[in-house]
């Protein structure tokens, strides 16, 4: 048509725009560009998971409660937490660390260590993002596959313009109408059992897919692929509800299995008062922080700051766990700003 135009009848301007939505609907990127409004408030990707894992791996190890750790320690979800290290290895069926496995993640470069955790994320068929979601109970014996579903997800996601920010909420209805059967096989939306908390009622059917498959949707952009340094978020008020996400500046690493360039090196000191009050930033190495916290009385964290004391008590229970007093010396002295 387009080499002899003149040899053929005019086609309306309403079939030929017809036509074109046939055969670009397919291939159409699903849902629409975020407006400036959805993205008045951005939240950019950080390597925060890095701190919070070495968190909860610590309080393993000596026996703390993590749930008491929130909402000073901890931020992420416990459950996505522990799901991670165990994903990772890092975490065995005991529920306590493996020392070989977390002395390598704790004694690696930041950017090598949030590549370990995004590869183990990825590639994982225990994390289970859809029994994850809050305000959900599952019940019954019916199963998903979570490793089928987040690499579809990831497939359409990763189709999305790369360089611009993209509606969350647009994209929840473009997957609903063109790909609502994701995580479901053969369209099954009545043998899975689950029972919404706040509602009081069972999600079934499709009228329940906002609920189910919605959510999961959500979940994944501002949760794993947000904790994990993927993508960047944005709000349209501050504090508000996510509106939309694009790739962060890390993504394109992280996609290829490489380590990201841009993070930060653990170099910082720690300081010791007389009074045996540790203080630790959070680019003080994981490793040592690890370390010492297993001799010391959690006394609090803030945003970029860890606050331990050494006690008679917690002295105590690191010698139960046959803790060395000569190793948290030279931990002091080789890692204090001064002079112990």
């Amino acid at each position: 048509l387009a080499s002899e135009p003149q040899e053929y009848a005019y086609v309306p301007d309403d079939l030929l725009q017809y036509l074109t939505s046939l055969t670009n609907a397919s291939t159409a990127p699903l849902g629409r560009p975020a407006s400036p409004l959805e993205t008045a408030y951005p939240k950019l990707a950080d390597d925060g998971i890095l701190d919070e894992t070495c968190t909860l791996l610590a309080a393993l190890r000596i026996g703390l409660d993590p749930a008491k750790l929130y909402p000073d320690w901890l931020k992420i979800p416990l459950p996505v937490l522990l799901a991670l290290l165990r994903a990772s290895g890092l975490v065995g069926e005991d529920g306590l660390p493996v020392a070989q496995k977390t002395r390598e993640f704790l004694e690696a470069r930041r950017a090598e260590a949030l590549l370990i955790l995004a590869d183990a994320w990825m590639q994982s068929a225990s994390f289970n993002e859809l029994l994850l979601l809050p305000g959900l109970r599952f019940e019954g014996d019916w199963q998903n596959d979570p490793l089928r579903t987040r690499q579809a997800l990831l497939e359409m996601i990763n189709a999305l313009p790369q360089q611009s920010w993209w509606s969350l909420s647009a994209f929840v209805h473009a997957v609903r109408d063109r790909h609502p059967d994701f995580q479901r096989p053969a369209g099954d939306y009545d043998s899975w059992f689950i029972f919404s908390e706040s509602s009081g009622n069972y999600l079934r059917g499709f009228s329940s897919w906002d609920e189910v498959d919605g959510a999961l949707i959500r979940f994944m952009i501002t949760g794993p692929l947000h904790w994990l340094g993927l993508y960047d978020l944005a709000s349209s008020t501050e504090g508000g509800g996510i509106c939309a996400f694009r790739p962060s500046s890390w993504s394109a690493a992280l996609w290829q299995g490489n380590p990201p360039d841009g993070l930060a090196a653990e170099t910082e000191p720690l300081w010791i008062s007389s009074q045996g009050y540790l203080r630790l930033k959070r680019l003080t190495p994981r490793s040592v922080r690890y370390q010492l916290s297993r001799f010391c009385h959690w006394e609090m964290a803030a945003a970029d700051e860890y606050r331990y004391r050494l006690t008679p008590g917690a002295l105590q229970r690191a010698k139960q766990q046959a803790l060395q007093l000569r190793h948290l010396l030279t931990l002091l002295q080789r890692h204090s700003a001064s002079p112990l």
